[in-house]
């Protein structure tokens, strides 16, 4: 199974995904492949070819792009306009799901948070933002503020969802007086990266999640300021038994609680 993007140094994938097949007893491995955007045609092209291949995770910043280069999409997929999972089909055929927004809430969740009836701010509105866009506004928050620099995608998606009924507005990335602040974008990433938002204006009682891997600077400001933290690790995890499932492995563990047992013992 591979996984395509780039940068690719950062992702978890390989080390979980095959700790998880090794466990299950699956001859299966999971490759990371870096590939800039202009050569993504090129990759799918050629990675079709391969008969070896059980099925292909698509991470920034190439899910959007992914969506042009499936035979088929789930009707999630096709909502959202983005893909960060392909099934390869029986038939051959190439299908493509996006599940970062629903791995998203299930990791709330899990630390214990509901997202419903929260003010939700969101900042960043590329494949996972878009995707953690719908799942929140279907988990039934009671307001969903959008912002992205690229002031017509942020617009786009707020239309989208708003032909849909759901809350949601766009605006600045000022986190003061909401329940729930959210960083989809990218910054963070790098140590050198700036702030996504102006940390000093989130409330104490605010619950901040990041979608990148490890605990940002955004996160351990808003940790000083008594808020409730949750990085990106969990959402990964808890996307697995739903790309297991799109595989034909439904029937086996492939829990985030299992992921994170395999991955520990894997470090030791």
């Amino acid at each position: 199974m591979g996984i395509v993007g780039s940068p690719i140094a950062q992702v978890r994938a390989p080390e979980v995904w095959t700790g998880l097949f090794h466990f299950h007893g699956l001859n299966i491995i999971c490759v990371p492949f870096h590939m800039l955007p202009e050569g993504l045609p090129d990759f799918f092209a050629g990675a079709r070819r391969l008969r070896n291949l059980a099925g292909l995770i698509v991470t920034i910043p190439h899910k959007p792009a992914a969506v042009n280069l499936v035979d088929g999409l789930t009707e999630r997929a096709a909502l959202v306009r983005s893909v960060n999972f392909i099934c390869i089909r029986p038939d051959g055929r190439w299908v493509g799901d996006i599940v970062d927004g629903i791995g998203f809430v299930e990791n709330l969740k899990a630390h214990g948070v509901d997202p419903r009836g929260m003010r939700a701010l969101l900042i960043g509105t590329g494949g996972v933002g878009t995707a953690i866009a719908f799942a929140l506004a279907e988990s039934g928050v009671s307001e969903l503020f959008v912002h992205d620099r690229d002031t017509a995608r942020s617009d786009g998606l707020a239309a989208r969802l708003s032909n849909l009924e759901r809350p949601v507005r766009t605006g600045p990335p000022d986190p003061a007086g909401f329940d729930l602040v959210v960083n989809a974008s990218p910054l963070g990433m790098k140590s050198d990266d700036p702030m996504p938002m102006d940390a000093t204006r989130i409330g104490a009682g605010s619950v901040v999640a990041d979608v990148i891997v490890h605990e940002t600077e955004l996160l351990r400001r808003a940790a000083a300021l008594g808020c409730r933290t949750i990085d990106g690790t969990g959402m990964m995890d808890h996307q697995l038994a739903f790309m297991a499932g799109h595989m034909g492995l439904g029937e086996m563990d492939f829990s985030a609680a299992t992921a994170r047992r395999i991955a520990a013992a894997a470090r030791r």
